[in-house]
């Protein structure tokens, strides 16, 4: 058998390199940077791992250690600025009479004492400032009118009556005037103050008309 002839011109490279440039197992090719593997265009060839380099939180995101909030900062605030709405404030309650703010609760008392019977009245708020000193006014007027004409009235329940009266005065006095004009269109008149008024003295008729008889029996004697 015949030897075939020796190349005249032998192939560059390696010989035992797999034709049509597939590298079995991964193995570079010849010319190739074995450390050139699987690295993206522009990157370097030993890139640190994705995970020993610190994540950069998105725009409105806590980062991953937040830090120590803030003295008077709530720990709890949800991220990106998004807090909670804050709780509604309290409704401010309304005049009963005219509608208007702000308003008192407070019950204003009127006694009346008749020869064999008594008669008891109150009004409840909540009332404005101007609307309480209207009827403050008017009941006790009333009261110091109407309240003697009876034993047990003018020894018990008409001095409580006006003292109950003086004490709501004074809760009367720290409302504010009201802010907002009455939306009903009721406004109350105040009238003159208690001493003002011809009803509050009516209570000196008493002690006249007890001297009175006591000077007619006297004389009749």
């Amino acid at each position: 058998m015949a030897t075939p002839p020796p190349h005249s011109n032998p192939p560059q490279g390696n010989p035992f390199a797999p034709q049509g440039g597939y590298t079995p197992n991964g193995a570079p090719t010849y010319g190739q940077d074995p450390y050139a593997q699987n690295t993206a265009y522009g990157q370097p060839p030993y890139a640190q791992s994705p995970a020993a380099t610190p994540r950069t939180p998105a725009y409105g995101q806590n980062p991953p250690y937040a830090q120590n909030p803030a003295p008077g900062e709530n720990p709890y605030a949800p991220a990106g600025g998004h807090a909670y709405s804050a709780a509604p404030p309290p409704l401010t309650p309304a005049c009963r009479i005219c509608a208007s703010q702000p308003a008192g609760d407070m019950t204003i008392r009127q006694h009346t004492g008749l020869l064999v019977a008594m008669r008891f009245s109150k009004m409840e708020g909540p009332f404005c400032r101007s609307c309480a000193t209207a009827i403050h006014r008017e009941m006790t007027a009333k009261t110091l009118a109407g309240g003697w004409w009876s034993p047990v009235s003018l020894v018990l329940f008409t001095p409580l009556t006006l003292l109950w009266n003086l004490f709501v005065r004074t809760k009367i006095r720290k409302l504010p005037h009201p802010t907002t004009p009455s939306p009903t269109g009721v406004v109350m008149d105040q009238g003159k103050p208690v001493f003002q008024r011809p009803l509050a003295y009516v209570f000196l008729i008493l002690p006249l008309l007890w001297l009175a008889l006591y000077l007619s029996n006297e004389m009749s004697s």
